[in-house]
């Protein structure tokens, strides 16, 4: 009797067992589905709040252009305060974003080695600015004992200490802004941001740290006003091993302590996701000894190096870049920008992989140039138009933008694309790279080899006193005009009438650029590029097509058969062929005579590669479609609509459409679909197709390009960068 009631006591116990697992398994289910309900909910929010958000950002940047000159100086103030009050609602947007993720635990940590100088003289380099205009003194103190080198995520720590200043440095009207690093128990590193600013009261100082939870006006210590910044600071170093704490009273100034380990755990460095935000290259600066603050004078000693990194031979791939939303920002590379040795003899490396830029900064300096890495499509445009380098090399793959666009900006800027630009990237766009202006493209993996032979065609341009031009026109009077139109100080030219004549020059001397006329006496200019093509003792320059009629497709298709040349369809005005040829001469604008200036401004005036081209824009949010046709038909550019992409495939029937801007999320056919019915047609395989979306999930460039299309630009769109996507895509 008495074992048949334990028995049964044991099945009521196992009955409530296996009824509490039940409902644990089911509230599992219940959290994993919420979780996904607010991943999509944010995403969708995220794209339902970009789309106005779009609008308003392309046409408030319009009017502060004021390229018309219709409105006066108190109203371009007023388009200006629009446009950047829409900025501050995309930071808005993308914290809530950021932080979510970093909540769910989707967050990418990578441990990698981090010296603490470069990251100080960094950080210093960005606020001393705004603190020297406010008054403020700023200094950074590497205390004795505290490790010289972290091993941890250089991207999320320049991150949080990033806003811890940006707090500091915000929140104090006199005094000063102090960052201590120091070494802690248990091998950790303790970073202090302490300031004389407006203090926080005790009650308070968790409030500081919620999400939207601000203890006042004044003490609130909001990160670009979103209420968000100190929430995802404290998150990513509790992610990295650490937490902060907060040390203040009213009137008295504040302490932020960052604690973290000085290696990152293992465990802690498995990631799901890729960070959003973007660290940049730390430029080196000559350090101050232990204990020693930074704004005192520094001795002058140069910064420690990296390890170097692994050589590069033709055995030994390097790593070819993952997918924008997945890049890993450029470790904290110690390069020449602070201390140049060379003169004028400074190379620009634009790419995002530490060890392969650090590679490069090697071999840069083997060469005997002095070498500045920019880790991302803006740092470049910025590095190159402050330090105009005597040549870039240049990564297509960007975390921001692609790199074909950057070479776009660099040629189209008058003070930057007479700079020799050689394209390394494990993307095989050499064709495009060539039409747009690039000296060379070096396919990934590269061998040392190729990398030395991409240096020696920069330092032959820099060596080079004298440019080359063959004119081939069977006109001798139009010969001489053009003649008389494209010779320059520091420029040789050679003209003949026929194709012999041209083989025998271009067997004799090596030829800068070409400008020739497709008909000849003895042959067409298909006879004399083909025979170009087969003798390889011949050097292929640039060619330019400069005739009076348009090309069929079939035509521009043959002659785009010619991978080494850069074909550019009927340059037919002298100021559009001048622009041309002083882009693939490198020529200095400024250097120009007057006239010769004067025409190259009129050639820009309307857009030489949209003017007449026909643009596809489907699009189903008529603030957007009203937006882009205002940025697009002052250019020259006609642009036909269709609402979703069922009517974008009908439109495409009809022909005549010379580039797709397709959007990602719409009704009745998406633009993934509809990507991927166009890329299913063989007469449609080639034609460019520009991927619009809200960038609302990690992976939504791999899906587009996967889906066919040539390029990625997120919403909000960047005016400038979708432009200048266009002239590369757009068929030359």
């Amino acid at each position: 009797m008495q074992l048949e009631e334990q028995t049964q006591a044991l099945e009521r116990q196992k009955a409530v067992l296996v009824q509490a697992q039940d409902e644990l398994q089911a509230h599992s289910e219940r959290l994993e589905a919420a979780s996904r309900y607010k991943s999509e909910f944010l995403a969708n929010m995220s794209h339902e709040l970009r789309t106005p958000l779009n609008s308003a950002l392309i046409l408030s940047r319009l009017l502060a252009d004021n390229r018309e000159q219709t409105l006066n100086t108190e109203q371009v103030r007023y388009a200006q305060a629009i446009h950047d009050a829409n900025n501050d609602l995309l930071t808005l947007i993308n914290d809530i974003l950021d932080l979510s993720k970093i909540e769910a635990g989707r967050v990418e940590l990578a441990a990698e080695e981090l010296p603490l100088e470069p990251l100080l003289a960094r950080l210093r380099t960005t606020f001393e600015p705004l603190s020297r205009q406010k008054g403020l003194q700023l200094g950074f103190e590497l205390r004795p004992g505290a490790p010289s080198v972290l091993r941890s995520d250089a991207q999320r720590l320049q991150q949080i200490l990033t806003n811890l200043l940006a707090n500091a440095v915000k929140f104090t009207d006199s005094g000063e802004v102090m960052l201590r690093v120091q070494g802690a128990a248990g091998d950790r590193v303790r970073f202090e941001v302490s300031d004389t600013g407006v203090g926080i009261a005790a009650h308070q100082h968790e409030a500081v740290f919620e999400a939207f939870r601000q203890a006042d006006g004044s003490t609130s210590r909001r990160y670009g006003g979103t209420g968000l910044g100190l929430s995802i600071s404290r998150e990513l170093a509790r992610r990295l091993g650490g937490d902060i704490t907060l040390v203040s009273e009213p009137g008295r100034g504040s302490c932020f302590t960052l604690e973290l380990p000085a290696v990152l755990p293992e465990a802690l460095a498995e990631s799901v996701d890729a960070p959003q935000t973007f660290a940049c290259a730390i430029p080196p600066v000559p350090f101050a000894a232990p204990g020693a603050a930074l704004n005192a004078s520094p001795p002058a000693r140069p910064a420690p190096r990296l390890p170097a990194a692994p050589p590069l031979s033709s055995s030994a791939p390097t790593a070819a870049p993952s997918p924008v939303n997945g890049h890993r920002a450029v470790a904290l590379i110690d390069d020449d920008r602070e201390r140049r040795r060379h003169g004028e003899r400074l190379i620009l490396a634009v790419e995002d992989d530490p060890a392969f830029a650090q590679a490069l900064l090697d071999l840069i300096h083997e060469r005997d140039f002095d070498g500045v890495v920019a880790g991302s499509a803006a740092d470049a445009i910025e590095l190159a138009r402050e330090l105009r380098p005597c040549g870039i090399l240049l990564d297509i793959a960007l975390p921001d933008a692609s790199g074909l666009s950057v070479l776009e900006r660099l040629k189209r800027d008058p003070a930057t694309r007479h700079i020799p630009v050689h394209m390394v990237s494990a993307l095989d766009r050499s064709h495009t790279a060539l039409e747009l202006g690039a000296i060379g493209h070096l396919l990934k993996p590269a061998t040392r080899d190729g990398l030395v032979e991409a240096l020696g065609q920069i330092e032959r341009r820099l060596r080079r006193s004298v440019r080359r031009l063959l004119i081939v026109e069977d006109d001798a009077a139009l010969r001489e005009n053009l003649r008389l139109l494209l010779g320059d100080a520091g420029v040789e030219i050679t003209g003949v009438g026929t194709v012999a004549d041209a083989m025998a020059a271009l067997a004799e001397l090596s030829f800068d650029c070409m400008v020739t006329d497709l008909a000849l006496p003895d042959g067409s200019g298909y006879d004399l590029l083909e025979r170009m093509a087969a003798m390889e003792s011949v050097s292929f320059p640039p060619v330019i097509v400069y005739t009076g009629r348009a090309l069929t497709r079939d035509e521009e298709q043959r002659l785009r058969r010619y991978s080494k040349s850069i074909i550019v369809k009927g340059a037919r005005s002298p100021e559009r062929l001048l622009d041309e040829v002083t882009l693939f001469l490198h020529s200095v604008e400024a250097a120009l005579p007057p006239e010769r200036q004067r025409m190259l401004r009129q050639a820009r005036q309307r857009d030489s590669v949209l003017d007449g081209r026909r643009l596809l824009l489907a699009e189903d949010d008529v603030r957007n479609i009203f937006a882009l046709t205002s940025v697009f038909e002052p250019l020259g550019a006609r642009v036909e609509i269709a609402r979703n992409g069922r009517e974008a495939l009908e439109r495409l029937e009809r022909g005549d459409i010379d580039m797709v801007l397709m959007d990602v999320m719409m009704p009745e056919m998406d633009g993934l679909a509809a990507m991927r019915r166009i890329r299913e047609r063989p007469e449609w395989r080639e034609l460019p197709v520009i991927a619009l979306t809200a960038k609302a999930m990690p992976d939504d460039r791999e899906r587009c390009l996967e889906a066919g299309a040539n390029d990625y630009i997120a919403k909000p769109i960047d005016v400038d960068k979708l432009v200048s996507l266009c002239r590369v895509w757009t068929p030359k």
